[in-house]
């Protein structure tokens, strides 16, 4: 490289080359070789560059907010198909965090923050605030828990310069993930400038972030992965420091079903797989399994519990015209659970059946 009167200088260190042209004047050798780090850090051409030993030496452990759950300084996420009640378990972290007791009855608070920042631009104040009273933590409101739904005035961008004021000490729950990625989340770039935003806010004092996202509607249902369990580019689960996936064990009858939970990225701390139910005040209650825990199978609609499968399959034979959803209606006022996916599924079969019968038919007997 040559800088003013044509002199040339190293390529590594910027330093003017010795009077050949060759040899970087400072060291001598014709490529710094195995002087070059030590040389370059104490001449002080990387200052802030590296951490040093003494910040390594010096560097904090991993720590928590919820022991086993809710790292500090780090991303979570809480990953689940619609309607399985990834808000309920995100609003029981709150409640633990405000009071201090334990998360499902089982995780202890390690450290309570400032406060706690809800933003949930999908739900209008109405049915939000409700579970908020349901769950006991109406007397926190606007003292150290703070949140916000799509019934607040204009659209509330990561950067905005008064929610940088509100980070310092804050836990800052994003429900959902989607509402504030600006762009496709099947976007390498877009995820990842999404990244960038969420460990601004890390940078801005929040203790840790919490993310709620959806699963891939074609997640198979048998087991969970943090690939089947976080939709679009898998740069979303790369930067997160534990993802929680969920589902409920029985999904035909939601407000009774446990729910399963299974950490899908085990960084820096190991957990196990566990259940817990649901009351009617919307608190989670941890369930000790007596045997390992495990994931109940979906796939092509379980079950068959209560032996009528054969008689809600004649009801839909027997009314073609109704909808999905009169259909369903109609099974439960009968005393027959069904969700209008399976009824769905179910009416799918019927018509393949009867177009094979159609063909069937057609083709003549080989005799």
């Amino acid at each position: 490289m040559l800088i003013g009167d044509g002199i040339k200088t190293c390529l590594v260190c910027a330093a003017p080359l010795d009077a050949d042209g060759v040899n970087c004047s400072r060291i001598g050798g014709p490529a710094h070789g195995d002087t070059m780090s030590s040389h370059g850090w104490k001449d002080g051409i990387w200052p802030g560059l590296f951490h040093t030993r003494e910040q390594a030496e010096n560097a904090p452990p991993v720590t928590f907010l919820i022991a086993g759950f809710l790292q500090c300084e780090g991303v979570t996420a809480i990953a689940a198909p619609v309607r399985e009640r990834k808000s309920i378990i995100a609003l029981n972290v709150v409640h633990s965090l405000v009071t201090g007791e334990k998360l499902f009855d089982h995780f202890e608070v390690v450290r309570k923050p400032a406060h706690v920042l809800y933003l949930c631009p999908e739900v209008s104040i109405g049915p939000f605030t409700d579970r908020v009273k349901k769950i006991g933590l109406l007397p926190y409101v606007g003292d150290t828990f703070f949140y916000r739904t799509m019934s607040a005035e204009g659209r509330l961008a990561l950067d905005d310069g008064t929610l940088q004021t509100a980070l310092p000490g804050s836990v800052v729950i994003l429900d959902t993930a989607i509402c504030f990625l600006e762009g496709d989340e099947n976007s390498s770039k877009d995820v990842r400038r999404f990244g960038d935003q969420i460990f601004a806010l890390l940078r801005g004092g929040a203790l840790a972030v919490l993310l709620l996202h959806h699963s891939p509607k074609a997640a198979d249902d048998g087991y969970m992965t943090l690939e089947n369990a976080m939709r679009g580019s898998g740069d979303m689960g790369a930067f997160l420091s534990a993802c929680w996936g969920t589902r409920l064990q029985d999904p035909t009858d939601p407000y009774k079903s446990a729910s399963f939970l299974s950490n899908l990225k085990q960084r820096d701390f190991q957990s196990q797989d566990f259940e817990v139910t649901c009351g009617p005040d919307c608190r989670l209650h941890y369930v000790d399994a007596v045997t390992v825990t495990t994931l109940n199978a979906r796939n092509r609609f379980r079950g068959n519990g209560d032996g009528r499968d054969a008689e809600a399959m004649e009801f839909l034979k027997d009314h073609p015209k109704m909808s999905v959803r009169e259909v369903s209606r109609a099974l439960k006022q009968a005393g027959i659970a069904r969700s209008k996916d399976w009824v769905h599924e179910r009416r799918y079969e019927i018509m393949q059946g009867a177009v094979g019968r159609e063909v069937a038919s057609a083709i003549p007997d080989k005799q």
